[in-house]
């Protein structure tokens, strides 16, 4: 497969950083990455021709967003964030100082483990962020999203829903449908990222990423964004044997493999530029618009905004 160029100022909007000698993992948690360097996301970036990244935290790391922050801070003002937390912290001035830092979105992973109660995070963190500007994170599958469909209706927050929107091999044209239904009534994102991911089925994975990426073009031409998904971590059955504390492989996949099956997918030059380039610019690129957290992060970063 021949590597397709990226456009200047594409976004990668999904990468992880992971430094366990800085920054140890949470006790709990569900796997054990090796270490995925700040300087090494940069080298990609370089060797692909990326200009913004958008660092997510990851499960390894829980709530604890030191590892996140810090990154941020090095990247500078062309980064962005997607951070996790108990939505029970999440004051006025905590969310502030999060804008601050250039976090500009809470994810809400249902993927990693089952501790986490679905209604109450989905419920709680959409009615948190309500008149923020700040985006609700979903990694989540398909249906269990389309299963809470009003609460997100209701939420009246921007939603991304990660890794092709969770969908799987049981998902079939009346999921999409559904979901075609719900990004019409609430402002949905879905990020082509993790193609990998998607849910065995009957189908050759690009076949099914292929029909995927036409449908969600049709459905949310001006929401559709791309993420690598970098260092790309493993999952599955193998995870399953492996222990916890044991060291897992990042897997060894062509990370530029998603823009290149845009254009595969009939995406013309116009097309792939509003997802690599114009639509993560309109999510990420603005700080958030609310009053009270504008004026705080002003105190806190002395600009008011994060270019």
């Amino acid at each position: 497969m021949t590597a397709l160029s990226l456009p200047p100022g594409t976004w990668d909007t999904h990468v992880h950083v992971f430094e366990p000698d800085r920054f140890p993992y949470a006790a709990v948690r569900s796997y054990t990455p090796g270490t995925a360097s700040l300087e090494t996301l940069q080298e990609r970036h370089r060797q692909w021709g990326v200009a913004h990244a958008v660092l997510v935290q990851p499960s390894v790391y829980g709530a604890d967003n030191a590892c996140l922050i810090d990154a941020l801070r090095r990247l500078g003002p062309s980064a962005r964030g997607v951070a996790v937390a108990d939505v029970a912290t999440l004051d006025d001035n905590r969310l502030a100082e999060f804008a601050g830092a250039g976090i500009r979105g809470f994810r809400v992973n249902l993927m990693a483990g089952s501790a986490l109660d679905a209604d109450e995070a989905f419920f709680g963190m959409a009615g948190r962020l309500r008149g923020t500007g700040l985006f609700l994170q979903l990694y989540a599958p398909l249906a269990t999203i389309l299963a809470r469909a009003s609460t997100l209706e209701k939420a009246g927050i921007p939603v991304v829903l990660d890794h092709f929107a969770g969908a799987g091999a049981e998902d079939d044209a009346r999921s999409m449908e559904q979901l075609a239904a719900l990004a019409g009534s609430a402002p949905i994102w879905i990020k082509l990222s993790a193609d990998y991911r998607i849910g065995q089925s009957s189908e050759a994975p690009e076949t099914r990423a292929l029909d995927l990426i036409r449908r969600f073009e049709a459905m949310v031409p001006d929401r559709l964004i791309w993420g690598s998904d970098w260092p790309h971590t493993g999952g599955g059955a193998a995870r399953k044997a492996r222990g916890p504390d044991d060291i897992e492989p990042f897997r060894k996949v062509y990370a530029l493999s998603v823009p290149q099956l845009m254009a595969d997918a009939g995406l013309d030059a116009e097309a792939r530029h509003r997802i690599l380039v114009d639509n993560p610019t309109t999510l990420f690129g603005a700080a958030p618009h609310s009053p009270p957290l504008a004026q705080h992060a002003a105190s806190v970063s002395g600009t008011g905004q994060r270019n």
